[in-house]
């Protein structure tokens, strides 16, 4: 249930919005740049592929659970001095965490997906960062390593995306259901619960370096943690204890 705090938050956050904002037109074209920039790649390569070259999917779907769930714990909920950290987690902490909380963590109509869906920017972005990484492949192993590094890392992107609305969508069958979506969604609304959301479930896409780290609130072994589902039997209590930033009232003019 909803509380009277959190409802505040969302009708002021609601009223920034612009009037002609699209959530639907946000996802489709957030989910269409990344298809499109895949299947581009795709033609780029010199088949066939070699293993070693393939070799560079599997490392980039690890590396980047390394990455999101490193700039999760240490920038998104770490108030920094750096105006783009601090941007960053005014964000995710003071805004993202005040929308969504464990109580109420589900989409109350498409406006709402304004925050949940990165910014159209953040692909090409996330792509250029990718290019030094892309060069290095290219040099040790080949083109095509290089090429499918980008197309991993924008794969990564999609189902970043897509992991993360799976979390906040109205409960239905397909979300409760479908292997590793049923476990994120149940894992990112754990971590919306502010006794947690400072040092566990910092993974968004697969919960590897939260069972790797010990960040998870699953106790179970490797494959019973990436696919624990709905399963609560294994879910630790959460300590009795409320973080500093997510256990205060905060206004959306509080943000700035």
């Amino acid at each position: 249930m909803i509380s009277e705090r959190q409802q505040k938050f969302r009708d002021e956050f609601r009223a920034e919005i612009p009037e002609d904002y699209d959530g639907i037109g946000h996802g489709l074209w957030a989910l269409g740049i990344g298809t499109v920039v895949m299947i581009g790649l795709w033609f780029l390569l010199d088949r066939p592929l070699i293993w070693l070259e393939l070799a560079v999917l599997p490392a980039v779907a690890v590396g980047w659970n390394v990455v999101e769930w490193v700039v999760h714990t240490l920038v998104l909920h770490r108030p920094r001095k750096n105006k783009i950290a601090r941007a960053l987690y005014v964000r995710h902490t003071l805004t993202h965490h005040q929308f969504f909380t464990a109580e109420a963590a589900e989409l109350e109509g498409v406006r709402d997906l304004s925050i949940v869906f990165f910014p159209l920017f953040a692909l090409p972005a996330t792509l250029v960062l990718s290019m030094p990484f892309a060069g290095l492949a290219w040099l040790a192993i080949s083109l095509n390593a290089g090429v499918l590094l980008l197309m991993g890392v924008t794969f990564m992107y999609v189902l970043f995306e897509v992991m993360h609305l799976g979390a906040h969508l109205p409960e239905n069958g397909w979300v409760s259901r479908v292997p590793l979506l049923n476990t994120m969604r149940r894992h990112h609304i754990a971590h919306h619960d502010q006794r947690l959301m400072m040092e566990k479930n910092m993974n968004f896409t697969f919960p590897l370096m939260d069972w790797l780290m010990g960040t998870s609130d699953v106790r179970r072994g490797f494959w019973g943690t990436m696919f624990n589902g709905y399963d609560t039997r294994f879910v630790a209590p959460p300590r009795q204890r409320r973080s500093k930033a997510g256990g205060l009232p905060i206004s959306v003019d509080e943000r700035r």
